[in-house]
């Protein structure tokens, strides 16, 4: 696959019908079609709400924070939270899902998880970063690694993992329901501890839903904090 950032994540999502396709392929209630995408959704909250509760934390970055998927998630903890995302629409259906179940220690910016230059080392105590590693490139993950390590002293962040497996349930998946079915930037687990180990301690890695989802998350601990804080 020909893959281009800039075309395929950066600029696909600054749209208000893409953002409102995403939010229904996640929220709606019904629908067969988008059934393991709710299912994988379901997991990823109950995940990241048992992940942040490890983490002792009143503030938290979000980036990206989509459509809203963890807005509930980060009001049953009581989290102060600073949605971000390079996209104003995906922002704009969050601040109605944020409305929506009236949760109101949130602020939305538009932010660039490559460059966090308008945030201070150590502002957050955890950042939270899902379902966007496997639509960068490996370069540019490495610097987003390195912003979200120095940042936060905490960070949970997902991958997409690639196997022969998720390859041919692409595959199949493309042929029956339409649309792409190359590797985007998935990368093997070996690749994903590579990249974040400079940058952070491996705390613990838990699959999504291994049969229908290609996503691991991983806790970490930040090794850049840590620096801060002893100069500090």
């Amino acid at each position: 696959m020909n893959f281009d950032y800039e075309r395929d994540t950066r600029k696909f999502y600054q749209d208000d019908t893409i953002a409102q396709r995403y939010h229904r392929m996640f929220a709606a209630p019904s629908g067969w079609r988008n059934l393991p995408s709710r299912l994988v959704a379901r997991r990823e909250r109950r995940t990241i709400e048992s992940l942040l509760a490890r983490v002792p934390h009143r503030t938290a970055l979000d980036i990206p924070a989509g459509t809203g998927k963890l807005a509930e998630t980060f009001a049953a903890l009581g989290t102060r939270v600073v949605a971000a995302d390079v996209s104003a629409s995906m922002l704009k259906v969050a601040e109605a899902e944020y409305a929506r179940i009236g949760y109101g220690r949130v602020a939305f910016r538009v932010e660039d998880a490559g460059d966090l230059s308008g945030f201070g080392d150590g502002e957050f105590e955890v950042v939270v970063c899902l379902r966007l590693m496997h639509r960068v490139p490996a370069a540019l993950r490495r610097k987003m690694l390195d912003e979200f390590a120095r940042v936060a002293r905490c960070a949970i962040v997902s991958f997409g993992i690639e196997n022969r497996f998720h390859k041919l349930r692409r595959a199949a998946r493309a042929a029956v329901f339409g649309g792409l079915h190359g590797s985007l930037c998935f990368c093997s687990k070996q690749q994903a501890c590579a990249e974040l180990e400079p940058a952070f301690e491996i705390v613990d890695r838990v699959w999504i839903a291994p049969a229908i989802s290609q996503e691991m998350v991983f806790l970490l601990k930040s090794k850049t904090a840590s620096v801060h804080a002893e100069a500090a």
